[in-house]
């Protein structure tokens, strides 16, 4: 098995090589980026209708079983304690820099999933199919509150969210390791897409909201995936129970 803890930018001068190499892969979300991800989405969300048309050419069931695995690995009860015990092997094997990384890829995850199911439960917007009207309608329909109803909550897309959040997040491991975490939230998107979950600006904006939680994320842990300091954001009682390390390993 590759060791990929190697490819962790380490302490000293390598490690400043090393981080000055990895700091480009992932930057905080600059207005370009911004208006790029808002650009596509518009074009998406005026292509929906015939997008899914074209999908109908794709549906079969060996497209359909994989769909169902890529997506169901997307899912919080397979994902989470799947990354958990990844962090744990790595613990216990004495790799703790590896174990801090994934628990970082689990929590940018996690958040990622946090702020889409947020959006999608306020914004509101039917299913593509789902047998009600569809449209737009917010927190309330006919004077009633849809909130956290399933089929109101298309826009953005939460397995999108959560795999573009912990996909982009594998950028701590290097361009190689990033780029696979694309390749994986972008299956996780086609997979919902497929599946007639959601429609292609639904699963766009779940990928924006994953990778811009992500790119404001990683600058925050980097301190404590690489050396074990502890983020000054980190709950202060936590700190003082020594959670973290808090010091240079």
């Amino acid at each position: 098995m590759h060791d990929f803890d190697s490819s962790l930018p380490s302490e000293g001068g390598s490690g400043a090589d090393s981080g000055r190499r990895y700091r480009g892969c992932l930057r905080f979300p600059g207005a370009l980026s911004v208006l790029i991800g808002l650009s596509v989405l518009g074009v998406f969300l005026w292509g929906d209708d015939w997008l899914r048309s074209q999908r109908q050419h794709m549906i079969g069931k060996d497209w359909s079983v994989m769909a169902l695995a890529i997506s169901g690995s997307a899912n919080g009860i397979v994902l989470v304690p799947a990354i958990l015990g990844l962090a744990l092997w790595f613990r216990v094997r004495g790799q703790p820099k590896l174990a801090r990384a994934w628990m970082a890829i689990l929590f940018a995850g996690v958040l990622a999933g946090f702020v889409g199911t947020t959006c999608r439960t306020l914004i509101g917007r039917t299913r593509p199919e789902v047998p009600v009207e569809q449209g737009w309608f917010g927190p309330r329909k006919d004077g009633q509150w849809i909130l956290g109803r399933h089929a109101y909550s298309a826009f953005p897309s939460g397995h999108a969210s959560i795999a573009a959040g912990a996909g982009f997040m594998t950028f701590l491991f290097g361009r190689r390791a990033g780029w696979m975490g694309l390749v994986y939230a972008l299956a996780v998107a086609w997979s919902r897409f497929h599946l007639g979950a959601h429609r292609a600006s639904d699963v766009w904006a779940g990928l924006m909201v994953g990778c811009w939680v992500a790119a404001v994320l990683r600058p925050r842990v980097e301190g404590w995936v690489n050396h074990g300091i502890t983020p000054e954001w980190w709950p202060r009682r936590l700190r003082s129970q020594g959670s973290i390390p808090s010091k240079r390993e």
